[in-house]
């Protein structure tokens, strides 16, 4: 069964990363106008969820989730704090209750050549010597 988070565990992650939205934002070095530019949210939201006068939505959530999630720094904040959690990944990820979420995703060598990045696959990162 495809892992579901409930409207109150939703409305807790919600609270949860507005609550470290500032320092968050200080961890990449972002302004909410960086922010705003990113994430599709209003400057004028962002500021009211960062100071607990609006609660924000799931979709605003899962908006900031995805722009502090690609950045290294603000990912292991996210994972330190609790609040990327496995069950949040594996619901993000549709996974089944029971298998474990993705934390490294492979990347394919013709991907890596068509973007011409310095990405390694998995399984190339797991037989190197590096």
């Amino acid at each position: 069964m495809l892992t579901k988070l409930t409207d109150e565990e939703k409305e807790s992650y919600c609270i949860k990363l507005a609550s470290h939205m500032k320092r968050l934002r200080a961890v990449v070095g972002y302004t909410q106008d960086d922010l705003e530019a990113l994430s599709g949210i209003s400057k004028e939201r962002i500021s009211r969820i960062e100071n607990g006068a609006f609660v924000m939505r799931w979709s605003q959530f899962v908006s900031f989730m995805m722009v502090f999630y690609m950045n290294s720094n603000s990912k292991e904040y996210l994972v330190a704090s609790k609040i990327l959690t496995p069950r949040l990944l594996q619901a993000l990820q549709m996974k089944d209750d029971h298998v474990p979420p993705d934390i490294l995703i492979p990347i394919s060598d013709s991907l890596t050549r068509e973007f011409n990045t310095e990405f390694k696959s998995q399984s190339q990162r797991l037989g190197s010597d590096e």
